[in-house]
């Protein structure tokens, strides 16, 4: 796993500018996590787009793995997401998937443009709970004491009398 600054479709795929020559639809990336923040940055340039903050792994299209706490993506998954975590009211996330694709398109200047097929409904994720259920379980309770049994806390206040 390759630990990243950002991330981007681009960037796992170490594709500088977009991609060239798309001929055909080709899975580029997977990109999961839980976005905790959602801050639009607007752009002159290009789209305005959206930093998510959180965790996140990225897959792209040879099957690397990359983790980062930023992650951007394009439309319609960063509005779906945006929208989700604006939405989130238990301050633990939004839990998402998605997978993407590029499709070739002579009608716009990139010469392609993006599928998106999410994996998951973006939801409100309890951290906490999933945590919970990655723990062995729990030791067995001790059996309740005996009448006239004292406690260890018993014990020890009266050896100090």
């Amino acid at each position: 796993m390759e630990l990243a600054n950002k991330i981007t479709i681009g960037g796992i795929n170490k594709v500088r500018k977009g991609f060239k020559g798309v001929t055909e639809r080709k899975h580029v990336a997977r990109i999961i996590g839980i976005a905790r923040t959602a801050d639009l940055k607007p752009s002159e340039n290009m789209a305005d787009s959206y930093k998510f903050g959180g965790e996140f792994r990225a897959y792209n299209s040879d099957g690397e793995e990359f983790a980062s706490a930023v992650c951007y993506m394009p439309d319609p998954a960063q509005s779906l997401l945006a929208t989700a975590v604006e939405n989130d009211k238990t301050g633990a996330g939004v839990q998402f998937g998605f997978d993407f694709y590029i499709v070739p398109r002579e009608d716009v200047p990139m010469g392609y443009s993006y599928e998106i097929k999410p994996l998951m409904e973006a939801k409100p994720s309890d951290a906490l709970a999933a945590l919970a259920q990655t723990m062995p379980t729990l030791p067995a309770l001790a059996a309740p004491k005996a009448e006239g049994e004292a406690t260890h806390s018993e014990k020890k206040s009266s050896k100090a009398k």
